[in-house]
């Protein structure tokens, strides 16, 4: 069954590169690489609704592929973490699997009655045609509680296809159906719309803005309940924090309940400046923007003091970011800020707006390296001679295997680098680093190889 209305998907008005004549969303061409899948997009987005369940209608494979996933959950409630599958047979994909699919939404409902169920389809799913509007509707009827599907087959694009699609499912099925009480209602209620980092991350920030008055009414794609998001209409503003993927469903949300959005970043005291002066912008307040204007100028200076009096070793250090995605431009500020030169940049699979985000923040003689290998990116760090190398993912392996010192900007560490407290966290993991004597030792050379130490003789 073809999914309704994701063609459109592709083309998104309000990315940059669709004003361009014949630019549009890439869709994955046959054997490329993308780095994900569409599944694992919806998943990632959807799973921090720790109170829902999550059904996946397809083969175990599927399910174990995004198991690491299941961290999303928040702790104490343990329903997200829960890993639910239909489990498809080659008998059930030769014959289908809606009876299964039937059998397991009834199993849900009773066992753990949850008040929102998703259903993800898959391929396998895709190729037998099995039809689950007309089961989670049916469902939906029996249970009185929202089955909602949703739609993304793996082979139907890349995992920031999927947050997509994530974000068509709670349009159409969650924002909306429900008002916040009277006293959490309020002038200065926001929506954090993130990635698969903004688990952690949102955290972080909700306690920055709470300090401001600021309540933050849902995350989407952060640990948040279903009531959060059902009552995500009531917003005064939507702020994108660091990722486009759902720039979609910002815009509909604009369109359909009046809520404005703006993109910004809490990573850096430039970058948590520009975000509170739009949301300041955005409350229309003086009293806000006088309170706002007074916090800003309080934590940068205590930031800088700081910086001078703990972190000043890392001032004139050389670094060489080879990373992917938001990593390859949200760190820069902070990089800079703290003194440190970036002599290189090394970037796989990003976006047009990725890269105007570097190019925007980056001084001038850093050298952007796109679609990057791991050889030219060894090769600009020796010959600009860097003290420190910065990965994510994958890119691990390079310094690793090289014996360089390096910083693993993984997942769990995005949310302890956002807001004021994380730049210091920042400058001491650093600093920690640069000062680990198993590089020096890590580099000697072993006895038996070349001529023998003085020491061994």
């Amino acid at each position: 069954m073809v999914p309704r209305g994701n063609t459109n998907l592709f083309i998104e008005p309000d990315c940059e590169h669709n004003a361009q004549k014949n630019k549009g969303c890439a869709s994955p061409k046959p054997g490329e690489l993308t780095k994900g899948c569409a599944f694992q997009g919806s998943r990632a987005a959807l799973l921090p609704i720790s109170d829902a369940a999550h059904l996946v209608h397809g083969t175990p494979g599927c399910l174990e592929n995004s198991r690491g996933m299941l961290e999303a959950g928040a702790l104490g409630v343990p329903l997200s973490r829960f890993g639910f599958s239909t489990g498809l047979t080659e008998e059930d994909i030769v014959l289908g699997g809606e009876k299964k699919l039937i059998q397991a939404i009834d199993y849900i409902a009773e066992s753990y009655n949850p008040p929102c169920l998703f259903v993800y389809a898959t391929c396998i799913t895709m190729l037998t045609m099995d039809n689950l509007d007309a089961i989670c509707a049916e469902a939906e009827q029996k249970w009185n509680k929202p089955v909602i599907p949703v739609h993304h087959s793996g082979f139907f694009g890349s995992k920031n296809m999927g947050y997509r699609q994530a974000g068509e499912a709670l349009f159409e099925k969650v924002i909306g159906t429900s008002e916040l009480n009277e006293e959490n209602k309020g002038l200065f209620n926001i929506n954090l719309i993130g990635e698969y980092h903004f688990s952690g991350e949102g955290k972080e920030i909700e306690a920055l803005l709470s300090r401001l008055g600021i309540r933050v009414v849902s995350r989407i794609a952060g640990q948040c309940s279903f009531q959060d998001l059902r009552c995500a209409h009531s917003a005064k503003v939507n702020m994108l924090v660091c990722s486009r993927s759902m720039i979609t469903l910002a815009r509909k949300m604009r369109e359909s309940f009046g809520i404005p959005y703006f993109e910004g970043s809490f990573y850096g005291t430039r970058e948590i400046r520009f975000s509170l002066q739009q949301l300041s912008f955005h409350f229309q307040d003086a009293q806000f923007d006088k309170r706002v204007q007074r916090y800003i100028r309080r934590e940068e200076e205590r930031v800088r003091k700081d910086i001078y009096l703990h972190y000043k070793s890392l001032q004139g250090k050389k670094v060489v970011l080879y990373t992917d995605g938001i990593e390859s431009w949200a760190f820069i500020s902070p990089l800079l800020e703290l003194g440190i030169k970036i002599v290189g940049i090394g970037t796989n699979k990003n976006a047009l707006e990725d890269l105007s985000r570097i190019m925007e923040r980056t001084e001038q003689d850093t050298i952007l390296v796109k679609e990057s290998d791991e050889n030219r990116i060894l090769q600009l760090y020796r010959e600009h001679k860097a003290d420190l190398m910065i990965v994510s993912g994958r890119n691990a392996y390079v310094p690793l295997k090289e014996k360089l010192p390096f910083l693993d900007i993984d997942q769990e560490r995005h949310g302890a680098y956002s807001g004021y407290m994380g730049l210091r966290r920042m400058a001491q993991d650093l600093v920690d680093v640069m000062e680990q004597p198993v590089w020096e030792m890590a580099r000697r050379r072993s006895p038996w190889e070349g001529e023998p130490d003085e020491h061994h003789i």
